[in-house]
């Protein structure tokens, strides 16, 4: 099918028969569905359950007066936010459904709509259990279902038999009574929700209908990824990521960032969420579950990861009382303190955090043994610092003077260890006796942070160019798909393990849609081409069937989780464009 985009920003796929998949996730706080291009769901996962509720395909069988619709139609497929809908060409006119999820149901709502024609609607699941009947509302063990009028639910078949004048609407749900409340009568609503909700959303430097449409899926990923769970409102990774159900440091970092000018409530509910989950001594997990115990403990980039957001969101909003929010017996600025006094116990005499063990793999790369000084950590740890100044100036003048000495002697250290004048750019990670020289690209955040700076800042960004951008690098092999994170991989037999062991795999090379965002953030702040990177990442998904973006991806690799929530920072950097660098 031809990838196609119009004025609205919708992602549009024409040429294609009726039978043809189009998968496109679609979620909410209390779900994440995968509508399948055809008008049904290939998979229905709820919020915090391990498992995955529809293991056969949900379909729906269309007839229109009488005749049901042949698997060879032509058809077109749009997608946007959290709706799809398939257009069929029928002898009788154009045959439509639409799929989507709403916040504030658990349900998935099918609309089937013909203009006058009489239409017989059936919904296929197998694993809806048992069933009693009220009105228009099947009451099953494990799922409701209410509809635009009455019909039969034939529990031998697994389906639902409807008929209808012009349109047909079901509300489906596993374990929800929500299928149950929507009164079709006000079903307008829901709509009305689902058509505004992205409304305004695009900064004037998104120029043509096809950056419209990555921008529209970048900034949708952050909020389809909002969770809410009892007390637990955060953001989750992404469609992979929700059983259980848990928060990353980094993740939430990345995918706040365009938030923060239209949803400031639900970037601050985020810090109060990873707040919990901070230690009295300082430390902090790679993520926090719902239940706000830890996801694998003791990380390195979380705790500056929370400082920074901690820091950005203060700073947008001017919303400065959230640093004086208590959770578990301190306030966030305490816990902020806490933090930089446990990452400086890590530091040594140069000033720069030391990674102790030689199979220490707790930071963003977690499948690689980076240890000693790494570049990446360091950067986000010199961040940290200058934030923390800001955040004490006026309130512990002593202390904010501390953290913007300490700054500047990591920021030195970075410059005169890690900096390799030869190869112009960062190396990866060094101990006494190793040095992983090859280049990776989350040293980009030297560029953003202002620790490489004007020839220095140009020569890193040229090293990029030539080895990280795929179209220029021969030698990888794969062609163009967009943005590797590191290249070459890593020469140590033991450096990475699992996915990362295999080249152009994970870690080891592949694509990840929030580093290529920073690095065209850096590409943008210093007047090169940062929209090339964004278009071949996204071209490269479109051509091969993903519809959002993707968590990692390679020609040599399967793709990671879609609805990616931390690919969001695409959308950010449009937002900047033409603005003083956010991080200055």
């Amino acid at each position: 099918m031809e990838v196609i985009y119009d004025e609205q920003g919708m992602l549009c796929l024409e040429g294609g028969k009726y039978y043809e998949q189009a998968e496109y996730p679609l979620s909410c706080s209390a779900l994440s569905v995968v509508a399948d291009g055809c008008g049904g769901l290939t998979e229905y996962r709820i919020t915090n359950r391990p498992e995955q509720f529809l293991t056969s395909r949900l379909s729906l069988e269309i007839s229109v007066e009488g005749k049901r619709l042949s698997p060879y139609l032509d058809k077109a497929v749009s997608m946007f936010g959290r709706g799809q809908g398939v257009y069929l060409k029928t002898e009788e006119g154009e045959v439509s459904v639409s799929t989507f999820v709403a916040e504030g149901y658990s349900c998935v709502f099918f609309g089937v709509h013909n203009g006058g024609a009489k239409l017989r609607v059936v919904l296929n699941c197998r694993d809806a259990k048992a069933e009693s009947q009220k009105g228009n509302v099947i009451y099953g063990e494990n799922f409701t279902l209410g509809a635009s009028g009455k019909g039969e639910w034939v529990k031998e078949n697994d389906s639902y038999y409807i008929s209808g004048e012009s349109d047909v609407w079901i509300a489906f749900g596993f374990e929800s009574k929500d299928a149950a409340k929507v009164t079709f009568d006000t079903l307008d609503e829901v709509v009305e929700q689902i058509a505004t909700e992205m409304v305004g959303i695009f900064p004037e430097s998104v120029e043509t209908d096809e950056e419209k449409a990555i921008f529209a899926l970048a900034y949708s990923a952050a909020l389809q990824n909002f969770k809410v769970a009892g007390d637990f409102r955060a953001f989750a990774a992404g469609l992979r990521y929700i059983d259980p159900l848990r928060t990353y440091y980094r993740d939430s970092y990345f995918t706040v960032l365009p938030m923060l000018r239209d949803h400031p409530e639900l970037v601050r509910d985020e810090l109060l969420t990873l707040a919990r989950g901070i230690k009295a001594d300082g430390s902090c997990p790679s993520a926090v579950k719902s239940d706000f115990t830890a996801f694998w403990g003791d990380h390195y980039d979380s705790p500056s990861f929370f400082v920074m957001e901690l820091y950005d969101y203060v700073r947008v909003t001017k919303d400065e009382s959230l640093l004086n929010a208590v959770v578990g017996g301190s306030t966030l600025l305490q816990k902020v303190q806490a933090i930089l006094t446990r990452l400086e116990s890590r530091a040594d005499h140069t000033g720069l955090l030391y990674k102790e063990g030689d199979y220490n793999k707790r930071d963003w790369a977690d499948e690689v043994n980076r240890n000693g000084y790494v570049t990446f950590v360091e950067a986000l740890y010199y961040r940290a610092l200058v934030a923390a100044s800001r955040l004490f100036a006026g309130r512990d003048d002593d202390l904010a003077a501390t953290y913007a000495a300490r700054a500047e002697k990591v920021k030195k250290a970075i410059n005169d260890i890690l900096f390799d004048e030869k190869k112009g750019y960062y190396v990866n990670y060094k101990t006494e006796d190793f040095c992983e020289d090859n280049l990776s690209v989350d040293t980009v955040f030297t560029v953003l942070f202002g620790i490489a700076e004007g020839e220095r800042a140009q020569r890193v960004l040229s090293a990029m160019e030539k080895l990280l951008e795929s179209k220029n690098n021969k030698k990888q092999g794969g062609g163009n798909f967009g943005v590797m994170c590191v290249y070459p991989p890593y020469k140590h037999p033991k450096a990475a393990c699992h996915k990362s062991a295999r080249l152009y795999d994970y870690h080891n090379g592949a694509n990840w849609c929030y580093l290529t965002a920073m690095y065209a953030y850096a590409k943008q702040l210093y007047g090169r081409d940062w929209k090339g990177p964004i278009l071949d990442t996204f071209r490269y998904l479109f051509a091969h069937g993903h519809y959002t973006p993707i968590e990692y991806f390679s020609p040599v690799c399967p793709p990671g989780s879609p609805l990616q929530g931390w690919s969001a920072a695409i959308a950010f950097v449009w937002q900047q464009a033409g603005q003083e660098n956010f991080f200055a």
